[in-house]
């Protein structure tokens, strides 16, 4: 079994995570390799709440232009974790 922390690497805390939140829904930067069923074991360990669903997006790389020198950001893939109604995670109990 992989652990948690190779699987969930940091929560995303943005405004539209935030505004999210309100409607129990939990905002993750996830490995690339994981899949939803290892995103779903992780998120209930971490957050010892009841998972109702996941949804994943992947953000491809941008061109960035420093000066002469090109570069690239990094792909990210992000979860959106769906909490069961009437739990809380762990953090906010």
């Amino acid at each position: 079994m992989t652990k948690i922390f190779e699987v969930i690497r940091k929560p995303l805390l943005t405004e539209k995570g935030q505004i999210l939140r309100e409607s129990n829904v939990q905002v993750f930067e996830v490995a690339p390799w994981a899949n939803k069923h290892q995103i779903k074991e992780a998120a209930e360990l971490l957050l010892q709440a009841k998972v109702k669903s996941i949804r994943t997006v992947k953000v491809h790389a941008k061109a960035k232009r420093l000066g002469r020198w090109m570069g690239q950001t990094t792909a990210t893939k992000k979860a959106y974790v769906e909490l069961a109604e009437g739990t809380l995670p762990a953090t906010e109990a």
